[in-house]
């Protein structure tokens, strides 16, 4: 029988890092493309796209996407559905309880039917400060080919991130557990109570896709996008196929505005023979799709189980 245990679960109950918006250290920096999402609460006090001032549109949650190149990018909601993405590269730190990054481009989701989401290539950069400590700001500016102007300025209320980490390591013993193979990488889940490992790729330049399975026979599907802005009390309606034909019995949860949690409502056999047995992967939501070339998998496959068994 399929255990009950979940992706989130699992990913929820990962040992939170210290000072993990202040900059990951390099090994984590390795271990799959997404390496942890922070969120934080408080003020945005500015927000402009292309000139246009959003603020008063603008929700108080910041939420910061962690990757294993270096890059990084910070979310805010607007409206009813849709995100601003200000995103770079980590650069320099100007002291202890500092950091800078580039930002060279900002994603825009007006969570308006009809309207694409759009990136727009931009010259500017970030600063932000260490929410541990007490009440933050981060602020970002860019500027873009039409001189149009973006801006981003965010204060935390002084409560800590709440923060998600795939896959980070901090000893040897766990470290012999991450693997790699072809496009997929995973490793395992720190701190995860049911020995949880975690495999991931990119899709389509914007989409992460992970698998999370643990001791319990758990085996859990993940989806994150900086560009999406889900509500946790409403779930989108999804539809997932497997070369091309519709899987039944799927749950949809959104884990963050960012990420979705898939399983699989059925008692034999779950997501692990389709992932093992086809060529491609569809993940429909509304009239967008997120198509994963399943490449490779059942070998990453074995890998994520022997990552899960291992003492």
């Amino acid at each position: 029988m399929r255990a009950t245990a979940s992706l989130r679960s699992g990913l929820m109950a990962a040992t939170v890092m210290a000072g993990g918006l202040v900059g990951l250290p390099a090994a984590a920096q390795g271990m799959g493309d997404l390496t942890g999402v922070a969120t934080v609460t408080g003020t945005c006090e500015r927000l402009v796209v292309a000139g246009e001032d959003l603020t008063a549109t603008c929700v108080g949650r910041l939420i910061q996407s962690i990757y294993r190149t270096g890059r990084t990018g910070f979310t805010v909601n607007i409206g009813s559905g849709g995100a601003i993405t200000f995103s770079g590269i980590e650069g320099e730190k100007p002291n202890a309880d500092s950091q800078l990054q580039s930002v060279d481009k900002v994603i825009v989701n007006r969570g308006k039917d009809g309207e694409p989401i759009s990136s727009k290539e931009v010259s500017g950069g970030c600063f932000y400060e260490n929410p541990f400590k007490g009440p933050a700001t981060t602020k970002c500016e860019g500027i873009d080919a039409e001189k149009g102007a973006y801006v981003l300025q965010f204060r935390t209320d002084g409560t800590p991130p709440k923060l998600l980490n795939y896959g980070i390591e901090e000893t040897a013993k766990d470290a012999d557990r991450a693997f790699k193979f072809g496009v997929w990488s995973g490793a395992r889940l720190k701190g995860d109570s049911a020995n949880g490992c975690v495999m991931s790729r990119d899709t389509d330049g914007a989409t992460t896709f992970m698998v999370y399975a643990n001791v319990n026979e758990a085996f859990d599907l993940g989806f994150y996008n900086e560009a999406w802005s889900f509500k946790t009390e409403t779930p989108p309606n999804a539809e997932l196929l497997f070369d091309g034909k519709p899987y039944s019995a799927v749950s949809v949860e959104v884990l963050t505005p960012q990420q979705l949690v898939v399983r699989s409502g059925s008692e034999e056999g779950g997501f692990q023979a389709p992932i093992e047995q086809s060529v491609q992967l569809m993940l429909r939501l509304g009239n967008a799709e997120v198509r994963v070339d399943l490449k490779g998998a059942p070998a990453a496959v074995a890998r994520l189980w022997d990552c899960v068994g291992g003492n």
